[in-house]
């Protein structure tokens, strides 16, 4: 039933830590092939990347100072030599501990418009990786520190009507004449206030596409002198890294695909198989519960039923609630179907996510949707006191449209001639995925944006003749689909295909023995795979456990250990926590009344509750902390409620324990387990 025209999914990288076992199962034997070079040969043809960041100035990254940031001059267009103008790009890199191989290349940020730089790190990479590799991370042209093209209050406006929309007309989506041309009326208003608001000449637009990002790269190893390299690209950056590969593929030395693109589909065919892929996701993640005897409990054993009849109700009619805030203010707000769909699709992205979501769903059952409006205001990057659109700062929603809009054309002919094919295609398409649909509708904005090809974009596939190419793939990757990974690798000359079954979006630098293992085994010893496809074991593989919602009367436990430790999980799963950054201070309103507020500390975390209850009869004021160094998370707590006291509760991460101390109810304390 869901036919909305918002639903324009970022390809977004997460940073999750998962838990899973070294894959072995094999289906096809890889073939004799030539080994890349031995490092030692490859470190002498390497160029002098010390040298190029003396001659730039290199200097930490503002944004990352784990890096040194150096710009570049670049051609605006790289395909035309008549055009000397310049533009700059910047490149962050992380020179190698010992010995150097080489660059590995990071075509990072998913999107498009997701900023490289910031989003950058190690500790997703090996030591053999740190050793041998400059790591490098690049803002793209248009993104971040490479020059910001960006329209915030033109995509503000946008974005809010969507999600704010209330279809009382017909079915949900664009099945009215009416609901379509408000629709296209929209997407040309926003494209011509975005565009005024970049303040862009519109013909200068067209150089912003992912062919002159992958040359940009090309112009960086240029100055490095590096003759060959080792490219990642994942998500949006697998189009980054195939588009470089067919045209420098003698350039390269090894090459990793993770949530891969399949550019030979045209953009509505791109689209339609991410709508599948979503739904999929969802299906399968509902299903996950049933099997999970705590989720099943609290869902009643068919979560599948559970979602449809919450969405067929909100499509009906928007729920209207009062979200509770840090201040004890209460704000009346209202619950769209748009609202909904898009809070599943981004929480099905990890594993971690489906299982918050989940948990909201179970309290929507109940009647509560606070929680699923605490995940949208996280995904949706809204305020949640003000409803406002803050964004993300290391986003560009102005990107994500331009360089899809510029690299891909929604079917062909005029602006009106696409907008009458997306429209009727999004309409054929109503029933065929019952859930989280509505991808087309991009093109209703691609047929105003100034650098849309006007005929479809018609690409040969990649064949990496001679590059060991690795493609990381999910059986349940909703933004991009399995098949096209699948027949991105049946195509390559020299690949390897590592998937889950089951998994997330990317698969690679979470820890995971498959597939890092074998990324590493190839970059430091230039080992390839015995096999050419080769299934990673995870565990979980769908969707993390589910933990049952605490108890909502302290009268319900035996002691204060039990309640300390199941306000841990909690507070773990809150969604402002969960999805933190610990840069700053962040409160949010605890679940019977009270506010919790956590932020960087002197050495890990630092907490402080005000009369927090996460359960009723048990309201807490007081600090805490988590310390990195010794894994240990503290609570000093004055208690109110049932009964009053004063506890210190400590969790050692490191052996598990946990215990707490004090008195409580008249009481002397001193429990652990």
């Amino acid at each position: 039933m869901s036919r909305s025209k918002v639903f324009t999914l970022l390809l977004c990288l997460s940073v999750f830590v998962l838990a899973c076992n070294f894959g072995g199962l094999l289906s096809t034997p890889a073939p004799t092939v030539p080994p890349p070079p031995p490092p030692t040969e490859a470190a002498r043809q390497n160029g002098d990347m010390t040298g190029l960041l003396e001659r730039l100035n290199g200097a930490p990254c503002e944004e990352n100072p784990d890096f040194t940031c150096v710009t570049i001059a670049v051609p605006l267009d790289h395909f035309d030599a008549t055009n000397a103008e310049m533009l700059d790009v910047t490149f962050a890199v992380a020179q190698a501990a010992g010995e150097r191989y080489g660059m590995f290349v990071q075509a990072f940020p998913g999107g498009p418009g997701g900023e490289g730089i910031s989003s950058g790190g190690l500790s997703w990479y090996a030591e053999g990786i740190l050793e041998h590799f400059d790591i490098v991370y690049f803002d793209q042209r248009g993104l971040g520190l490479s020059g910001e093209l960006a329209c915030p209050s033109a995509y503000a406006k946008d974005f809010l009507n969507s999600l704010n929309n209330v279809d009382a007309t017909g079915a949900e989506g664009l099945d009215t004449p009416a609901e379509q041309q408000a629709a296209t009326d929209e997407a040309q208003t926003f494209v011509g206030s975005c565009i005024a608001e970049i303040g862009i000449d519109p013909a200068r637009l067209v150089y912003y596409g992912t062919n002159q990002v992958a040359e940009d790269i090309e112009s960086f190893r240029q100055q490095v002198g590096d003759d060959k390299f080792w490219l990642y690209g994942v998500s949006y950056g697998t189009s980054v890294a195939q588009t470089y590969a067919m045209a420098h593929n003698d350039h390269l030395a090894g090459l990793i695909l993770d949530g891969t693109i399949d550019l030979t589909l045209t953009g509505e065919a791109g689209a339609f198989a991410q709508e599948k892929a979503f739904d999929e996701t969802l299906v399968a993640t509902l299903k996950a519960c049933d099997a999970d005897d705590a989720c099943a409990a609290e869902l009643g054993g068919d979560a599948l039923a559970v979602y449809d009849a919450l969405a067929a109700q909100i499509a009906d009619k928007p729920i209207a609630y009062e979200f509770p805030l840090p201040s004890g203010e209460k704000v009346k707000r209202t619950f769209t179907f748009t609202e909904l769909e898009f809070t599943a699709a981004y929480q099905m992205y990890s594993l971690g996510g489906r299982a918050l979501f989940l948990r909201a769903l179970a309290s929507a059952k109940n009647g509560d949707i606070v929680p699923m409006a605490r995940l949208l205001y996280q995904q949706a990057s809204l305020d949640p006191v003000t409803g406002e659109y803050l964004g993300d700062a290391t986003f560009s929603d102005t990107m994500f449209f331009s360089v899809n809009c510029t690299d891909d054309s929604y079917f062909s002919g005029t602006p009106e001639e696409k907008i009458a094919e997306t429209i009727a295609a999004g309409q054929a398409s109503n029933g065929t995925v019952p859930r989280l649909d509505g991808s087309i509708y991009t093109g209703l904005y691609c047929a105003y944006w100034p650098s849309a090809p006007q005929e479809a974009v018609q690409r040969q596939p990649l064949t990496a003749p001679g590059v060991p190419t690795f493609v990381l793939n999910a059986t349940l990757d909703p933004a991009t689909p399995f098949a096209q990974g699948k027949a991105v690798f049946e195509r390559l000359e020299n690949g390897y295909h590592l998937y889950v079954e089951g998994g997330r979006h990317s698969i690679y630098g979470f820890g995971q023995p498959c597939p890092d293992d074998y990324i590493t085994d190839f970059m430091v010893n230039g080992t390839l795979p015995s096999q050419r496809e080769i299934v990673c074991q995870w565990e979980p593989s769908i969707v993390n456990a589910y933990a049952p919602h605490m108890p909502a009367k302290a009268s319900e436990f035996d002691n204060p250990l039990d309640l300390f430790a199941d306000i841990e999980t909690e507070l773990s799963l809150q969604p402002e926590y969960y999805y933190g950054s610990f840069t700053e201070d962040v409160s949010f309103a605890c679940p019977f009344g009270g506010a919790f507020t956590f932020g960087p500390g002197e050495v890990g975390e630092a907490y402080r509750f005000t009369d927090c209850e996460f359960t009723q009869g048990f309201a807490i004021s007081g600090v805490g902390s988590f310390n990195y160094d010794t894994s240990v998370l503290t609570f000093e707590a004055q208690v109110g409620g049932d009964k009053t006291g004063t506890l210190t509760y400590t969790s050692n991460y490191s052996d598990g324990s946990i215990t707490v101390t004090g008195e409580y109810g008249g009481e002397t304390i001193d429990l652990s387990q």
